[in-house]
């Protein structure tokens, strides 16, 4: 039995690697598993947020290694990336999954733990559309107008 720090462990599926890469598989897990634990949300989607340094540090690689692999999901439209603070000194970026994208790839995936098939689209989990809005209902609770 191998034992340890259980605080500091990294999934990656060997599937999901040979289809993205290794190091983009790492770190889309690492982005998945935040998002379980986030409520912080806007422009129609879930987000969280992280330095390129600290993503580096959570997976054990070098922050060059996070910006080709975050490029390279972005490429591949599984993720995207904004500056959701407005504040000009600050450069952090979050991150988003495109859910979507990964069920087209074959992967049955969703935010938190609602798992779908390709046909059953929740709205969580993919892009806002340009024409929907959304507004904050009764109980601080927001609703998608279409």
């Amino acid at each position: 039995m191998i034992s340890g720090d259980n605080n500091r462990v990294v999934l990656l599926r060997l599937d999901m690697a040979e289809k993205i890469g290794r190091l983009e598989a790492m770190l889309l897990s690492q982005i998945d598993y935040w998002l379980e634990h986030t409520h912080n949300f806007a422009d129609g989607r879930f987000w969280v947020y992280n330095t390129e340094s600290e993503w580096g540090r959570q997976l054990g690689v070098s922050v060059a290694s996070v910006k080709r692999a975050a490029a390279s999901l972005e490429k591949q439209g599984l993720i995207v990336r904004r500056r959701l603070n407005g504040k000009a000194y600050d450069r952090t970026l979050s991150y988003s999954i495109c859910y979507e994208k990964l069920r087209d790839l074959g992967f049955r995936a969703g935010r938190r733990g609602f798992w779908q098939l390709p046909d059953k689209v929740s709205v969580w989990d993919r892009p806002a559309d340009a024409a929907e809005t959304w507004s904050e209902g009764e109980d601080n609770v927001w609703a998608m107008e279409m």
